[in-house]
């Protein structure tokens, strides 16, 4: 199958995008053809890395324009694509990506998948402080819901909202995030990582994600604070980078513990097991809010690949995704998440079982293998109704 993945953002600098490089490389992989649209940015730096797509031969990246003005030109490239796809698989549902996408799916008469997984009114907000900006993107999302042949939705939110917004339920398929089981593994602590912080002479705690929008890396701070009244010295990892770091040391200074906090900035994809191989507990801090609750956060699949305990907040699917391996406490509250992390620390057998059961999670669903195997189904499913349409209405 041909599939053209139309996405929005730099392959090369914007750390999610490694979500949809995982899909476009195990897509690959299993013998399709991609096409991966990619919208470069000269004013970020890069890190992630897209020649790491190109393992397989299979995948053409295609960079298309940033300017709204360009979008008509972005629709014309796409218009001539050679060999047509057989499918356009839509990721973020902004106009300058989805509107090349519908006049791809109307130029080759092609079903739309849209990948749905985040609330995106509430990121368009963030990034822009703009009101009319998260408005314009609500409409989107439930236009493409309307138009779409079919959609994946990463979490249970979603998949609810889909419904309340009129979907047939066949047509939702459920693609939660997943880890690459072959890159994020149980390992030993990686020694130049480990030189890098000046070795490990206590407790290191992480939090993985970016720090630009909806980010909760502050209430590991806070919890970090009250770790150290119980007189347990900590390093709190934070590994990403983004346009927050600045403010979350400021925060760290605040609360007396800047000292022990340790900001890695920027890293590529392939370089986060490693930083995680140090961690002895995993943190995932949420607040309660739509934006979150409608999240599959890719953090907790990897900290589950890595065989990592977790502590995290119950908003959303994520009780559903950690199960055993972890405890689970209520969103924002640092005391509690300081008591579970003091809990897993001191309780050396609880540790392993915790550790056995976030691998077994991660290999038993939040990988991208199953997650694909979601993807595939929902392409066949419509492709092969269009086909069957088209024969019944030869012969009739």
């Amino acid at each position: 199958m041909n599939i053209l993945i139309v996405q929005r953002f730099d392959l090369s600098s914007v750390s999610c995008a490694r979500r949809v490089l995982s899909q476009a490389n195990e897509l690959a992989a299993r013998g399709h053809s991609v096409t991966l649209v990619d919208f470069p940015n000269p004013e970020r730096p890069g890190f992630a890395g897209s020649g790491a797509i190109q393992a397989h031969e299979d995948i053409q990246v295609i960079p298309l324009s940033r300017k709204a003005i360009d979008i008509p030109g972005s629709c014309r490239r796409l218009a001539n694509l050679d060999p047509k796809p057989d499918i356009v698989h839509l990721w973020k549902s902004y106009p300058d990506a989805a509107l090349p996408a519908l006049y791809a799916c109307d130029r080759f008469d092609v079903p739309l998948h849209y990948d749905w997984d985040d609330w995106e009114p509430s990121i368009a907000r963030e990034l822009t402080g703009s009101s009319l900006a998260a408005h314009v993107t609500g409409r989107w999302d439930r236009a493409l819901c309307r138009i779409c042949d079919t959609c994946s939705v990463a979490s249970s939110e979603l998949r609810k909202t889909a419904l309340e917004w009129g979907m047939n339920p066949e047509q939702l398929f459920d693609a939660p995030v997943g880890a690459d089981l072959e890159l994020f593994h149980p390992r030993p602590p990686d020694p130049g990582i480990l030189e890098k912080i000046g070795g490990k002479e206590r407790p290191v705690l992480v939090y993985a994600g970016q720090l630009e929008v909806t980010f909760y890396a502050d209430q590991a701070v806070d919890m970090l604070r009250i770790l150290d009244r119980k007189g347990i010295q900590a390093l709190l990892l934070i590994v990403g980078g983004g346009s927050h770091e600045e403010d979350l040391k400021r925060h760290a200074e605040e609360q007396g513990v800047l000292i022990s906090l340790y900001c890695t900035g920027y890293v590529s994809g392939d370089e986060v097991p490693r930083w995680l191989s140090i961690a002895d507990v995993a943190l995932a801090p949420f607040e309660d809010t739509l934006a979150a609750r409608c999240k599959s956060p890719l953090k907790i699949a990897e900290y589950l690949a890595m065989g990592l305990p977790i502590v995290a907040s119950d908003v959303g699917d994520v009780l559903n995704m950690v199960q055993h391996a972890g405890f689970i406490i209520p969103a924002e509250n640092p005391e509690m998440m300081a008591i579970c992390t003091a809990k897993i620390l001191k309780d050396t057998d609880l540790w392993h079982s915790m550790s056995l059961a976030a691998r077994k999670r991660a290999e038993e669903r939040y990988n991208w293998k199953w997650h694909t195997d979601q993807l595939e189904a929902a392409y066949r499913k419509r492709s092969e109704e269009r086909r069957v349409g088209k024969e019944c209405t030869i012969q009739c």
